[in-house]
């Protein structure tokens, strides 16, 4: 039994007890599980049959028995039930925008529809529009698509870099105590920063080859092993992440480093300088006319031989980065030294794990010099958001917090709601007593980009506020989020400087770096966070940066390279 078909089993009986209308706890802790078992590096299924799943966060003595009942018989008895009670193709309908769980149940109830097949014919029919709250502009919505193929799957799974990076760099520490082994680094898109990938690749020198093959075939991260020649092998982990490692001898191990990095139109233009230069370049070296094979144990060395200056890898994306570095003009991206602390992370004063001391020590050992705990605000009702009151007493508590601890200072942050109306959650004399304002969308994720855009920018408008979190509401795997119009927002953003969230949660990696390129270009900042619950969360901050660097952020686009100064950073 794998972590995946754990986890899928988990993900499904979630989502149909939310179609019967469960408790709202009882759908996050099936979710939250099923996240939790799919990212665990070692067999849970393995882990609970010992009783040792309940070592993992979000799985408690209920969802160990499951685990143990689905590897011990091959089904959950309380997900067989839901089954009966509920059609499971109704999941897949929930899943179409304008639609949700309570009017799917509405159309199986009204409709007798059961399926994506079933939903069709009744829009072909314009019979949609008879359920309420349906009218002829959501039908011709959910037509449109069940024209696009595989309408309410789940789709081909790209996992998200906050999954996958943790486990090719777990790989590539045990690569790295292999005798013979003399350095290992992960390559591919994650390397470069993508946000979302299929696979990952993890490149070795290595002077004994077979000894990495040996390692791999052993290690208890490696679900599955399989060779692809001397010099390839393939691995899946755990949690269902395909893994191609590549080993090269040492001294041309930057040559291999550079070619599977990528991205693969950054290396066809490398190919066409390198030719025009009267060489031919692969992952084996560049070869002269007469056969003279040139090769680069350093990446950099790569780079100086076709006379460009070392590319970060987030910038190899073919956009005009050979020509820059021809020049000489690679920008310093933003690096994690420069990073001097954080504002958006939260305590169990609203939905945090833990206390405040806990997240502030935790944050000075990550060497940051100040903290911002931004809890919800009070209309969050499921986070626990803080009443004014709660906020006054949060407050004296930062005080005392501030006046017993030492080498980091900590803020008085929110995370407020923008309201329906564009309004904030909170009034100004309260807003005006916190340091830092984070103001986020919570609710009206499926209205149209142009509402969602009004409400950010009259966020954005408000002078309190200082920075917009996680601007488009996305959340991988459950919505894509709003379509705003970042250029416009980024534009009154620089304007009044208030800056632009890179939200490191591994299912949100909101603004994407497409998205931090544009804000950027229009003259915004960006705010990097971890938006962390819990002290070990607080490392998802990297993922940001990553993200930050891919769009080109230096140093000065970051907010968080700065103490803040009061009321605007």
């Amino acid at each position: 039994m794998t972590n995946g078909e754990i986890a899928d089993a988990f993900t499904l009986l979630g989502d149909l007890l939310e179609l019967e209308g469960a408790v709202r706890h009882r759908v996050l802790a099936y979710r939250r599980g099923a996240a939790r078992v799919r990212a665990a590096p070692a067999s849970v299924a393995e882990m609970a049959l010992r009783g040792r799943a309940t070592d993992l966060p979000d799985i408690g003595a209920t969802l160990q028995a499951k685990i143990v009942e689905l590897a011990q018989t091959g089904v959950i008895s309380a997900l067989e039930k839901a089954r009966e009670r509920t059609p499971e193709g109704l999941v897949r309908i929930a899943r179409l925008e304008g639609i949700g769980p309570k009017r799917a149940v509405a159309l199986w109830h009204e409709l007798g529809v059961t399926d994506i097949e079933g939903l069709r014919a009744a829009a072909e029919a314009g019979r949609l529009r008879t359920v309420a709250g349906m009218g002829p502009s959501t039908e011709a919505q959910i037509t449109a698509q069940l024209d696009a193929p595989g309408a309410g799957e789940a789709g081909a799974e790209r996992i998200s870099m906050g999954l996958a990076l943790p486990q090719a760099e777990a790989l590539a520490a045990e690569l790295r105590a292999v005798p013979g082994v003399l350095r290992v680094e992960v390559a591919g898109s994650l390397r470069r920063g993508r946000e979302t990938v299929h696979d990952a690749d993890v490149v070795v020198a290595a002077s004994d080859p077979a000894a990495v093959a040996a390692a791999l075939d052993a290690s208890p991260l490696v679900a599955i092993s399989a060779g692809a020649g001397e010099l390839r092998r393939a691995v899946t982990t755990h949690p269902g992440l395909r893994i191609e490692v590549s080993i090269a001898p040492p001294d041309r191990f930057g040559n291999l480093l550079q070619h599977a990095t990528g991205s693969a139109q950054h290396n066809v233009r490398l190919r066409e300088l390198a030719l025009r230069r009267g060489v031919s370049m692969s992952e084996h070296g560049l070869t002269a006319a007469d056969g003279t094979v040139s090769v680069s144990a350093a990446e950099e060395d790569v780079y100086g031989a076709l006379g460009l200056a070392w590319i970060p890898p987030e910038l190899r994306e073919d956009r005009d980065e050979l020509a820059v570095a021809a020049r000489g003009e690679v920008p310093r991206l933003v690096e994690r030294g420069d990073i001097l602390g954080e504002i958006h992370m939260h305590s169990d004063w609203s939905d945090g794990r833990a206390d405040m001391a806990t997240m502030v020590l935790a944050a000075r050992d990550r060497g940051y010099r100040y903290v911002g705990i931004a809890d919800h605000s009070q209309s969050l009702a499921m986070t626990h958001g803080l009443t004014p009151d709660r906020v006054r007493r949060q407050w004296e508590a930062i005080d005392e917090l501030n006046a017993r601890t030492d080498g980091i200072t900590v803020l008085k942050c929110t995370e407020v709601d923008i309201l329906a109306d564009g309004r904030l959650d909170f009034e100004d004399d309260l807003l005006e007593g916190f340091d830092l304002v984070v103001a986020s969308l919570h609710s009206g994720l499926r209205a149209s980009g142009d509402e969602g855009t009004a409400r950010v920018l009259a966020a954005v408008e408000n002078p309190h506020v200082d920075a917009i979190g996680h601007p488009r509401g996305r959340m991988m795997g459950r919505r894509e989020g709003l379509a705003l119009d970042i250029a416009a927002i980024a534009e009154r953003a620089a304007a009044t400087g208030t800056y632009l969230e890179i939200n490191g949660q591994p299912r949100r990696l909101d603004l994407d770096s497409a998205l931090a390129r544009t804000a950027l270009a229009a003259g915004a900042r960006l705010l990097l966070s971890s938006d962390a619950h819990r002290p070990e969360e607080l490392g998802y901050l990297d993922f940001a940066l990553r993200v930050a660097r891919r769009a080109g952020a230096r140093p000065e686009d970051v907010a968080n390279t700065r103490m803040p100064d009061a009321r605007r950073a």
